[in-house]
């Protein structure tokens, strides 16, 4: 309270106390730890790495590259049409690895090779017969003369990529399996949706995770998982990169119907209420130390929020007034 009236708070005081300059920010010499913070910096080391992918077949890269052009919505016959001023269907090789940069579809040299190989043009020379490829890899969204016949089949194209890696055993798939009738019956306890928790890792909204990520997710949901089960998971639900698919694994363990005006169960009801007796601190100097620290972890200046109700700035407002800041910014 202030000493000259005792129906007003002196605010500027308590804010000296709770949130001085050496409080808050920690200003002074003796506050002078940089040399902990910011080492030595060390020169920087390029880790990117040149594409080795090494596919088992043709089908396997077109699948590759169909799944990139589908997420980024790529149509790669755009950057191939410009090489070909006469429409002739045909570009070198060289141009033919331009547009894929341009389009940003990046290959190993064994895909190039496969390639070149298979859509060779029939010319002198080393050239490409690009529409040909382009058909192939636009299957992701439309099939070519769709229009003149109505029975063709669609969504039957190849997207998934194997590069190696080998297939699941019958063992594996079970282990999986029993991983995932575990997992449902969390979802089934918690009520969970997972999705959003492996979206914080997700940046580029790819649905999907290294392996390290997605055994550290489901930890955090009390629901941990040895090495050998997350390699197993990997075999199932991996993808050519070695990162695991966590939108279709959790198609699989999503157990939650959502039911609006749906039979009841008669069940009872398991909630517990629990009640808490909470009065506060009772020694001023422990209430000091808990304001001190709930303003250093949220960063709260409340100077600036006493001073709106302090219109004349005569550093002191009612205790009222002063109460209603505190509670504003949740203190």
């Amino acid at each position: 309270m202030d000493k000259g009236n005792v129906d007003e708070v002196n605010y500027v005081d308590f804010c000296e106390d709770v949130d001085g300059s050496k409080e808050l920010f920690g200003v002074g010499r003796d506050f002078n730890h940089s040399f902990s913070y910011f080492p030595k910096t060390q020169p920087f080391v390029s880790n990117a790495e040149i594409v080795r992918n090494n596919p088992d077949d043709l089908d396997d890269t077109i699948a590759r590259i169909r799944t990139m052009c589908a997420q980024q919505r790529i149509r790669v016959g755009e950057f191939f049409r410009d090489f070909d001023k006469l429409r002739t269907g045909y570009i070198t090789n060289s141009q033919f690895r331009i547009g894929l940069n341009m389009a940003k579809v990046v290959i190993s040299a064994g895909e190039f090779k496969l390639l070149t190989q298979h859509f060779k043009a029939p010319k002198e020379g080393e050239h490409i017969c690009w529409k040909d490829f382009v058909d192939h890899v636009d299957e992701v969204f439309t099939k070519k003369g769709l229009e003149k016949s109505v029975d063709i089949v669609l969504n039957d194209v190849r997207t998934s990529t194997v590069y190696g890696r080998r297939e699941a055993t019958t063992d594996e798939r079970n282990n999986v399996s029993d991983i995932v009738f575990r997992f449902q019956d969390v979802v089934r306890k918690n009520r969970l949706d997972a999705k959003s928790f492996f979206q914080d890792f997700d940046l580029h909204k790819h649905f999907k995770v290294t392996p390290k990520i997605f055994r550290q997710v489901l930890t955090t949901h009390g629901f941990p998982l040895s090495e050998e089960e997350v390699n197993c998971v990997a075999l199932v639900y991996g993808s050519e990169a070695g990162e695991i698919k966590y939108a279709e694994f959790l198609k699989d363990c999503n157990v939650l119907k959502f039911e609006i005006y749906g039979p009841t169960t008669l069940a009872k009801s398991t909630y517990t209420p629990k009640f808490i007796d909470y009065d506060g601190e009772r020694e001023f100097q422990q209430l000091m130390q808990k304001i001190k620290n709930i303003i250093k972890r949220d960063r709260i200046r409340l100077l600036e929020f006493f001073q709106d109700h302090d219109i004349l700035r005569k550093g002191a407002i009612p205790p009222t007034k002063f109460r209603t800041t505190l509670h504003s910014q949740k203190v």
